[in-house]
């Protein structure tokens, strides 16, 4: 077993410890997915470069011209991602992290995704504290030392200000929200403007920190350039839309926020730059207030107006394009024409093949259409394009436990298992797909390998219910009997578990 020892350190940039890890693997035969997700930890590795071609648009963008942003979720699919590149190769490991208390908040989510790699024989410490010598540190490169320098003098530049700020920018674009939170509040007091607050706050978005975010797009929104300022409202209204918690919602403040945005791009100069963008950008949100709505051929018109006037080649145009071409598709969806929703995916792909959302929303119309080939080609090529996409083997799981395909189903249910331990729909499929192929034990220890804490009270009758038909299968009928009593307590008026509790208990006598 190879062991490494690495020391966490202090720097404004963060994964450091992570690159002093990887820094060991050879990277040149990484697959395409953990390269990507490399440009997350690693943005100036040569090997990011491998793969721009072979990217989405989304994974492709750059700087200024990103639409989209990384939330936490997608980030730590990266993670796996690189972790699984990394553990093939390396084999079996022991990881201790020294200087522990320094960790950023990357490094540490990363480790995190490292140790909980499924059947992969690794172990992460850490350790409070330095360790002896011969701990691995990563060596910052200029442009990180820099920054670091930058942040702790006492009286940066101007050149030095715009340094950091385009820095912010580029770590924002590749999903690295951590570093670049630090870096904007070290040049928040040197330069409290608008955009910095903006930046600011689409770092805390990122994070989760929606209350936070909102205080920053507030500030954003003073910007005298209209531009500018419309992009305040329209952050804003998306928090009301996706990123608050649910209580704090609301489609009205999403509309009013549009709404507002859309008056100020009205009243702009027709020479400023990127404006009809803009003003499609902000329809595109407002569609989303007419699909929730249930206004959805206004969300449609929106959509198909958009889609025309961005028929350019620019990278930020073409990018946007295939935002409106699957919301176009979502709303041919909610109609229920099946067959305009599928064209509209084709189309999609036509524009963007290497996202493997795209294909994965593809087969969901394939299933409604009952095109169970189709599906299942589209799930694979899903699959090849983002391996660590929960849903995509969820869905496999379906399609070949509809067509009788046990095997397949149950490798399917349990990769998707793999790919969140904790998520309850996942290990509960792949648990019934054992129970289905007539395995009563090993479903019951993957049933009773997760606590029943945290979990609501019909997530956990249904656990319960399946283990009390293993334990029954198996002949242990007491424990199916404290099972079903279990159930009954949790789900007084489920009538089948009354019945099961009656049948078990006449078999008990």
């Amino acid at each position: 077993m190879r062991e490494f020892v690495i020391a966490a350190d202090r720097h404004i940039v963060g994964f450091g410890p992570v690159k002093a890890l990887i820094g060991q693997a050879d990277k040149s035969v990484w697959p395409r997915e953990a390269l990507i997700g490399l440009k997350l930890i690693a943005p100036d590795s040569p090997e990011c470069e491998s793969v721009r071609s072979e990217s989405s648009l989304t994974d492709a963008a750059q700087g200024h011209d990103r639409i989209r942003f990384f939330l936490k979720e997608r980030l730590l699919r990266n993670f796996r991602d690189v972790a699984r590149a990394f553990l093939d190769e390396a084999g079996p490991c022991a990881i201790e992290v020294t200087s522990a208390e320094l960790l950023d908040e990357g490094s540490r989510a990363f480790f995190e995704a490292l140790a909980g790699m499924p059947r992969a024989k690794v172990t992460v410490t850490m350790t409070l504290g330095a360790s002896g010598a011969g701990a691995m540190v990563n060596t910052s490169s200029a442009a990180e030392r820099r920054i670091d320098d930058t942040v702790r003098g006492a009286a940066p530049s101007e050149g030095d200000l715009d340094f950091l700020y385009e820095q912010a920018i580029r770590y924002l674009s590749v999903g690295d929200s951590w570093t670049a939170v630090r870096i904007l509040q070290a040049l928040l007091p040197h330069r409290g403007t608008p955009a910095v607050w903006g930046r600011l706050g689409l770092g805390y978005a990122m994070l989760g920190r929606s209350l936070e975010a909102e205080f920053c797009y507030v500030r954003w929104r003073e910007d005298a350039d209209p531009v500018s300022s419309a992009g305040a409202s329209y952050a804003l209204s998306m928090l009301y839309a996706r990123h608050h918690p649910a209580h704090l919602r609301s489609l009205d403040r999403t509309a009013r926020f549009l709404e507002e945005g859309y008056a100020v791009l009205e009243k702009a100069d027709e020479e400023t730059e990127d404006l009809e963008f803009h003003m499609v950008f902000n329809r595109n949100g407002y569609a989303l207030v007419e699909f929730r709505r249930g206004r959805v051929n206004e969300a449609v018109a929106h959509l198909t107006n958009g889609i025309e006037k961005l028929r350019n080649g620019s990278a930020k145009n073409r990018m946007h394009q295939t935002v409106l071409i699957y919301n176009l598709a979502q709303c041919y969806r909610r109609v229920g024409d099946n067959v305009a929703a599928i064209e509209t995916y084709q189309q999609l792909l036509e524009v963007d093949g290497k996202m493997p959302e795209y294909h994965m929303e593809l087969a969901h119309c394939y299933m409604d259409a009952g095109r169970t080939d189709d599906a299942l080609a589209s799930l694979l090529t899903a699959r090849e394009l983002g391996p660590s996409i929960l849903e995509v083997h969820s869905l496999l799981g379906y399609v070949y436990l509809q067509s009788g395909d046990m095997g397949n189903a149950e490798l399917s249910y349990r990769a998707a298992h793999e790919c969140d331990e904790r998520d309850f729909d996942a290990l509960y499929d792949y648990a019934y797909v054992l129970a289905e192929s007539e395995r009563p034990r090993e479903a019951l220890t993957v049933v009773e390998g997760r606590s029943l804490e945290g979990l609501d009270a019909e997530q956990q009758a249904r656990l319960l219910t399946l283990a009390a038909e293993q334990h029954a299968g198996l002949g242990d009928l007491p424990a199916a009997r404290t099972a079903l009593e279990r159930v009954l307590v949790l789900t007084p008026d489920d009538h089948d578990a009354r019945a099961n509790l009656d049948r078990v208990l006449k078999e008990c006598a």
